[in-house]
This record gives structure tokens, C-alpha cells and sequence, in this order.
């Protein structure tokens, strides 16, 4: 009973050992930052080898042990939810759309803006992954920059170089992240 009471105390989730969810659940969260961490690596080089992939595998590990204790250590929860799938879906056609656009300031600089946009999201703790996930996305194109954001005044200001379809920023910025 001590001893389970001390892994769930304050030591216990910096380090992030198991807590509600159990060892499977840690065990999922961690082969779910292993493998995105040594795709991300794959992903970048120009041929992948074996040492290539063992060098990727191994650094995705300690990766992920350390983004699992970093966000136990946070208290970050971040419930994935739908509507990121369809920002996933938005963000290359606006890296395009964005790369094509920011090709005219290669004859000289065009108009850019500060926009102060709502947050995205609830200001509860639980949607402390929304607006992560939104800030992301909206930073994510060659067009825009989250580079501030207030939680309190649930304001996030947004450096636009490049505006026009799909406009990504409206699809982000008016999520609620109900149930959150």
C-alpha cells in the first residue's frame, strides 16, 4: 500500500510511472512516441539504412521516456479529437497554397499582418492538448506563426504573410473543444 501510494504521489507522476491508466496505458503512450519520434527521424533522411533506423529507434526511445515524463510532469492531457484530423488534412494544402503565394515576395516584400485571433479550445486543463494541437497547426505553413498566445485573455496572436484559401485559420481558431 506505501509503496503504491508513493509511485502515484508527487515523484511518481514528475517521473511518470503508472497512475489511473495503469501500465498499459503507459506502456501505449510510450510506443506511441517511440514510433512517431522514428518516423519523424526516418522521414528526413535521404536513404534509410539499417544504421540509419537503429540510430532513429534508439534516439525515438529516450525520446519518448522523456516526453512521457515531461507531460506527466506538466500535467498535459491532450485528448485527441476529430476535428484534428481535419486540420491535418488543411495544413499541406495551405503549405502549398502558402509556398506558392510567398513565391511573389522573392520580387520584392508583400503585405503581412498581426491578426489577434480568439484561442482555440475551453480554458480548462483538460484542453490544454486543443490548443496545442491548434497552435501547431496554425504554425505549421510557410504563411503563419502563432507567436503569442494569452490563456487568461484567450487570445492568440497569429504573423500572416501569405492569406487565402483554405484559410486555415478560420478552421482552427473558432474550435470550442467542447466536452473538454
Amino acid at each position: 500500500m506505501t509503496a503504491n501510494r508513493n509511485r502515484n504521489g508527487p515523484v511518481g507522476r514528475f517521473f511518470g510511472l503508472p497512475g489511473a491508466r495503469g501500465v498499459s496505458g503507459a506502456v501505449l503512450e510510450l510506443v506511441l512516441w517511440w514510433i512517431g519520434g522514428t518516423l519523424s527521424w526516418l522521414v528526413t533522411v535521404s536513404t534509410v539504412t539499417l544504421p540509419e533506423t537503429v540510430a532513429a529507434a534508439s534516439t525515438a526511445l529516450l525520446g519518448a521516456v522523456l516526453a512521457r515524463t515531461a507531460r506527466r510532469a506538466m500535467g498535459f492531457q491532450a485528448a485527441a479529437r476529430g476535428i484534428w484530423l481535419r486540420w491535418a488534412a488543411l495544413v499541406p494544402a495551405a503549405a502549398v497554397t502558402d509556398t506558392v503565394r510567398l513565391a511573389r515576395w522573392l520580387a520584392g516584400p508583400r503585405g503581412e499582418s498581426l491578426q489577434d485571433q480568439r484561442m482555440p479550445g475551453t480554458a480548462s486543463p483538460k484542453a490544454t492538448g486543443w490548443r496545442a494541437a491548434a497552435m501547431i497547426a496554425l504554425s505549421s505553413t510557410p504563411g503563419s506563426v502563432v507567436f503569442y498566445s494569452d490563456p487568461d485573455a484567450r487570445r492568440i496572436r497569429v504573423h500572416v504573410l501569405a492569406e487565402g484559401w483554405p484559410r486555415l485559420d478560420r478552421h482552427v481558431s473558432p474550435g470550442t473543444g467542447q466536452g473538454l
